[in-house]
């Protein structure tokens, strides 16, 4: 009897051992879990979501100047000139008309732009507007006027103010001019018309202006968040209209994401320079010495040097 008993007694003892043991270590870790600092539930990575951050940003290399000639007749007045610079690093881009009568000098022969692109074409017109302004040009675009619909028709044409009443009648087409003063909704059609426009009372300086005007408001009040999406169609159908460039598939890849992140400003992208000088006795129009000098800046030709840099 007394065996039977310790046995029992024994087999009691070690239950309640192990039952200590197991309710010990189950309120331990719950006494872990209390005391333990709470930790913030970190948010699930969505991977697709982070593949479309677009963190890309532009070095000063992306900063190109284009020569824009939009050739429309074969006149004067019918063809004009404008100076693009896009400054990538700052998100915007400048647009400079140039007079059709510009004065340029190239290898000591004098003429105006004009007569250069007449007499030699395209290269030649690159070459008198690189020395009319002492810059290097990057690329070309020439335009007739399939080509340039083409291009204002992706902006959607523009709000302009015509200063007075325009009327002419183009001898050699027999198009009629007709538009009068205030403001209007100008096409593709009516801005060529605008452009091209002969008989403005200050002559070429004030028709490349007209130009200027046109073309800055034109970008600035059609391009917005989201225009980005397209710029790789954009592309596609401008090259493959009846442009002339030296911009290749290969530039556009280099220069593609440059140009989506300027089209992405939330501001205005585009600002207008006009061009400032004198006529000379040959009726050419030579641009202001000191407004040539101040290009550079304007254009940020240069990389900015640190001030470390520059001490050393």
């Amino acid at each position: 009897m007394a065996s039977k008993g310790a046995k029992i007694a024994l087999t009691y003892l070690i239950t309640i051992i192990v039952t200590l043991l197991v309710i010990g270590g189950i309120g331990y870790m719950l006494l872990q879990e209390i005391m333990a600092p709470k930790e913030e539930k970190q948010p699930e990575i969505n991977l697709e979501q982070m593949g479309s951050i677009n963190d890309y940003v532009p070095v000063f290399e992306n900063n190109k100047t284009t020569l824009i000639i939009f050739d429309s007749e074969k006149r004067m007045s019918g063809c004009s000139f404008m100076v693009v610079r896009m400054l990538a690093d700052e998100r915007r881009i400048t647009v400079m008309p140039l007079p059709s009568d510009t004065y340029s000098n190239v290898g000591g022969t004098e003429n105006s732009i004009y007569e250069f692109y007449r007499l030699g074409g395209t290269a030649d017109a690159v070459s008198a507007v690189e020395a009319a302004l002492d810059v290097d040009i990057d690329y070309y675009l020439k335009l007739n006027n399939e080509s340039f619909s083409v291009i204002v028709d992706i902006f959607g044409g523009v709000d302009f103010h015509i200063p007075y009443n325009l009327e002419y009648e183009n001898p050699d087409t027999g198009e009629e001019t007709i538009f009068r003063e205030g403001e209007t909704y100008l096409d593709s059609r009516d801005l060529r018309k605008i452009i091209t426009y002969p008989l403005y009372s200050s002559g070429e300086e004030y028709r490349a202006k007209m130009t200027g005007v046109a073309v800055n408001d034109l970008i600035n009040r059609n391009v917005a968040p989201g225009f980005s999406k397209y710029v790789d169609d954009y592309f596609s159908t401008i090259v493959n209209s009846t442009v002339e460039t030296n911009f290749t598939a290969y530039d556009y890849e280099s220069q593609a994401d440059a140009i989506k992140y300027v089209s992405e400003n939330d501001e205005n992208i585009c600002q207008l320079l006009t061009v400032t000088g004198q006529y000379n006795e040959n009726a050419l129009f030579v641009l202001d010495e000191n407004f040539l000098k101040s290009l550079p800046e304007r254009f940020k030709l240069y990389e900015a040097v640190s001030d470390m840099t520059a001490s050393e």
